[in-house]
């Protein structure tokens, strides 16, 4: 009798074994293909960068034609971009003067 629950307490620790080793194995893949995902996701992609242009102001001109110009979707909307050149260029208003050069943000 002791030696049938002996085999028995073996072979539970046996697939108990063998089933952390099948759950490792899973963790692993989902670790691994979670990596690769995201690799692919960024694979080709270009990271842009900021520049920045000074541009003349021509007669006419508003800040947001201008701004239109240079707009992309890296910026998180046309108001903040705005917003940011007026910061960028110490203006507490959107008005400007034709002949004047205004700093612009832009990603090449």
């Amino acid at each position: 009798m002791k030696n049938i629950n002996r085999d028995n307490l073996k072979s539970n620790s046996i697939i108990i074994i063998m089933i952390l080793q099948i759950l490792f194995f899973i963790v692993c893949l989902t670790a691994i293909s979670s990596q690769i995902s995201r690799y692919a996701q960024s694979w080709g992609k270009e990271k842009k960068s900021e520049r920045f242009a000074s541009v003349k102001v021509c007669s006419g001109e508003t800040l947001w034609e201008i701004s239109k110009r240079y707009y992309t979707d890296e910026y998180k909307n046309m108001n903040s971009y705005v917003k940011k050149i007026m910061q960028l260029n110490n203006m507490t208003d959107e008005e400007i003067n034709s002949g004047a050069y205004v700093i612009i943000p832009y990603y090449d």
